[in-house]
């Protein structure tokens, strides 16, 4: 019979630990990669061309459709596992829009004739493009076009919510309306005006590209970028190669401050409840003009000769700094801190190092300290100074709702505690006449260098 020692027992132990580990890991690459490779493209003869979609996206699909209480998830490929889970955030979405809204599906909703269902469409393989510019997603009578997500687009959980549910205010419009913004000609009175439709979506949204501006400041930053145009004069949709980027930094924030104003206690005070009621007036035969005057109390014309007199009195002229001062604050107790650690190293870590055998002065002599010193107490300052620029740009960037900004926080924290660590010990080994010298001119040069990219970022933008 074979003795087990205490050696043999940590081994098998060891053992047993990494052929856990290696199982744990099997199984979740397994689980990511859905327990085998992804499906191929199907053949084209194996699709289907049809689809409440197919007059403007003449794209096929591959005969599996999805259906869930509210949805048919079609696709040209996408996974089974990546339909549910499309369909229940969608699930998820519909009920927030709807009690924002105040909408009672059963009875207000609209449907087209060959549908009782809203269609997502999850392309795996089909690009979304729209006057030659990539869309997240886009919405049209009764339905979505969505990336899947297993496709090739990465996206976040947030951010796919946060494109399902701009959408979903769309299709909720289309439905009270019995129609779509583009079914309806240029001109027709029952047409509504672009400017409502985004708005409404990226108000109850949260915004695509930073959201509505806050101050006049802001605004007549906008302005001088982009021109004096009035949000309420966006009428239709205009060419994106024409327009370029101020779609997405002036006229969608714009838009969204437009209907915001309309929402919010201190400027109209309606509820998102009275612009359901817009769009469900619409869809008895209203125009545009007198079912927004019904229930906004305002009207359309009057909105847009007032709106930049009105948008004066409503904005500050500018916000307090709040979070400038904290990131002040924040540096100056991380600089203290820093400070006080290498003072109390300078005056203790030689009388540390002599109880140890180890002499109290470096041979370099007091020249040398204060040569080490310089050098330490230089990269002390350039390394809270860019941390604390980093956490004001992190602060202050224009970020979508959905994302986070929690990954800039937690590498500007690690940066810190490394820099600060790299610092100490440095300070410790020249206690101990093993002064880590070349350390301290890496860390400099890191130091510069981020900050005069962050610099340029920033300048340039």
């Amino acid at each position: 019979m074979v003795e087990v020692t205490p050696v043999m027992n940590r081994r098998l132990i060891v053992v047993a630990a990494m052929a856990l580990a290696v199982v744990v890991m099997g199984v979740a690459v397994m689980s990511v990669v859905g327990f085998g490779s992804p499906p191929e493209r199907p053949d084209p003869a194996q699709m289907i061309d049809s689809g409440s979609w197919y007059r403007k996206f003449p794209w096929p699909h591959d005969g599996h459709p999805y259906e869930t209480e509210h949805f048919v998830v079609y696709s040209d490929g996408a996974s089974l596992n990546a339909r549910q889970q499309l369909a229940a955030i969608a699930e998820e979405v519909l009920v927030e829009v709807v009690d924002e809204m105040g909408v009672d599906p059963a009875t207000m909703f609209r449907y087209p004739a060959s549908q009782d269902k809203i269609d997502i469409y999850a392309s795996r393989y089909h690009v979304l493009e729209v006057g030659g510019l990539s869309l997240g997603a886009t919405a049209y009578y009764a339905g979505i076009i969505v990336p899947s997500l297993d496709s090739d687009v990465v996206r976040t959980d947030e951010g796919v919510r946060f494109d399902l549910k701009h959408e979903m205010v769309h299709v909720v419009e289309a439905l009270l309306k019995g129609n779509f913004v583009g079914d309806i000609p240029v001109g027709d009175p029952r047409r509504m005006p672009v400017w409502f439709s985004e708005g409404t979506a990226d108000a109850l949204t949260g915004g695509a590209t930073g959201g509505a501006p806050r101050t006049l400041d802001k605004v007549n930053a906008l302005i001088a970028k982009y021109g004096r145009i009035n949000p309420i004069a966006w009428r239709v949709d205009l060419p994106p190669s024409e327009v370029g980027d101020a779609y997405a930094k002036y006229y969608y924030p714009m838009a969204q401050l437009a209907v915001e104003y309309l929402l919010d206690a201190d400027g109209l005070g309606r509820s998102p409840h009275d612009l359901a009621a817009v769009m469900l007036d619409m869809g008895s035969g209203a125009s545009f003009a007198s079912a927004f005057e019904a229930h906004i109390g305002l009207s359309e014309s009057e909105y847009e000769a007032q709106f930049f007199t009105r948008m004066d009195a409503y904005l500050p002229q500018s916000e307090f700094p709040r979070k400038t001062v904290g990131v002040a604050l924040g540096s100056l107790l991380a600089a203290s801190l820093l400070g006080c650690s290498l003072l109390w190293g300078f005056r203790h870590w030689p009388a540390v190092a002599t109880t140890t055998g180890a002499v109290s002065e470096p041979t370099s002599g007091r020249r040398g300290r204060r040569g080490f010193v310089l050098e330490i107490a230089v990269s002390a300052v350039l390394t809270v100074g860019f941390a604390a620029l980093l956490l004001h740009l992190i602060v202050f960037a224009d970020l979508p709702s959905y994302m986070s900004r929690a990954p800039g926080y937690s590498a500007t924290a690690a940066y810190l505690v490394v820099a600060g660590a790299i610092l100490l010990w440095s300070v410790r080994r020249w206690a101990y006449q093993q002064r880590a010298a070349w350390l301290i001119p890496l860390l400099l040069i890191a130091d510069a260098v981020l900050t005069v990219t962050i610099l340029h970022e920033t300048w340039h933008r």
